[in-house]
């Protein structure tokens, strides 16, 4: 009696451990257009600086406020670049 309770517990015990698949390939994405890789690009390099080292950022990438917030407008103008910008940013 006390041999058929055991069976299962011991098949149990003997059942392989499901193995994890592997992970999937790197999806490969359209390379961002020139504007919306610059606007992100500087826009990251404003995000992560200390608070009041906007300018400091901007300058290391040798961009500047002005020409960070001209591709900005440029790319909300258009919905396309719009989307882009908003999925690279992580949006």
């Amino acid at each position: 009696m006390i041999r058929f309770l055991l069976i299962p517990l011991f098949m149990a015990c003997s059942e392989p451990e499901p193995v994890a698949p592997p992970p999937a390939p790197p999806v490969q994405q359209a390379a961002l257009d020139p504007k919306v890789a610059r606007a992100v690009e500087l826009a990251q390099a404003v995000t992560t600086s200390p608070a009041g080292g906007a300018e400091a950022a901007l300058a290391a990438k040798q961009g500047s406020r002005e020409e960070l917030e001209g591709l900005l407008y440029e790319i909300a103008a258009d919905p396309t670049l719009t989307d882009a910008y908003a999925k690279a940013m992580g949006r």
